[in-house]
């Protein structure tokens, strides 16, 4: 199977990325990258409550991370299809994305989508966030995969019953550093994606998931895509 699709979907905090990526990454022939989970824990830990390093990662760092994860992907020939969760951060990792795509994949397709949500919005979805500590073994136990919360009790897991946390980065100080480095990386990120050619389809992430998800699930299939 060849890596034929890349699909990088970045935006701020809480506009939905994860959720939208680990729905559409269950599919057959798809994975879901996230660059925490390449990288080693001590950066991890050494970012996770720092409103002026949180979730910064080096470039070297990254680019480690990012090349052995497609040259894993493409040897293994396990997906047709990868999307990117909250990745390239930066104008400089959109470069470094796709020249490393180049290099191990040419020929493979990038569809860019930004998820754009006012404001008020993010703050709302940050503030009712939880995370699962049991489900979710984080390698610095900071979780950060939205859990769904039991029909019988709000406070509880769906899947294992365990008690449900907030998301360490949705407290206020660190929730506002992110929204506001995103605020100041986002247009890098559109123009680096630009120079390349490459369109950066801007969706409405304050619609429900269920509309985002048919949103992208049409960008996918335009064309001859996987």
């Amino acid at each position: 199977m060849t890596l034929a699709l890349a699909v990088p979907v970045f935006g701020p905090p809480a506009a939905g990325k994860t959720t939208l990526t680990a729905t559409l990454g269950q599919m057959p022939g798809r994975a879901v990258f996230r660059l925490r989970e390449h990288v080693p824990e001590t950066i991890l830990a050494a970012t996770a409550t720092s409103a002026e390093r949180l979730g910064w990662i080096d470039d070297f760092t990254v680019v480690t991370a990012l090349r052995s994860y497609i040259e894993a992907t493409v040897q293994a020939g396990a997906a047709h299809t990868v999307f990117f969760d909250n990745f390239p951060g930066t104008g400089a990792q959109v470069r470094f994305f796709l020249t490393v795509l180049e290099q191990h994949a040419p020929g493979c397709v990038v569809r860019a989508v930004e998820l754009a949500t006012d404001t008020m919005t993010l703050y709302r979805r940050a503030f009712h966030r939880r995370v699962c500590h049991r489900c979710e073994r984080d390698p610095i136990r900071d979780p950060r995969l939205p859990a769904v919360p039991s029909a019988d009790d709000a406070q509880r897991c769906a899947r294992c019953g365990g008690i449900l946390h907030p998301r360490r980065g949705d407290a206020p100080r660190l929730l506002r550093a992110r929204v506001q480095r995103y605020q100041q990386t986002a247009a890098g990120i559109c123009q680096a994606f630009s120079e390349a050619d490459v369109e950066v389809v801007r969706l409405d992430g304050g619609t429900s998931a269920a509309q985002v998800f048919e949103d992208v699930t049409a960008l996918l299939t335009r064309g001859s895509t996987p």
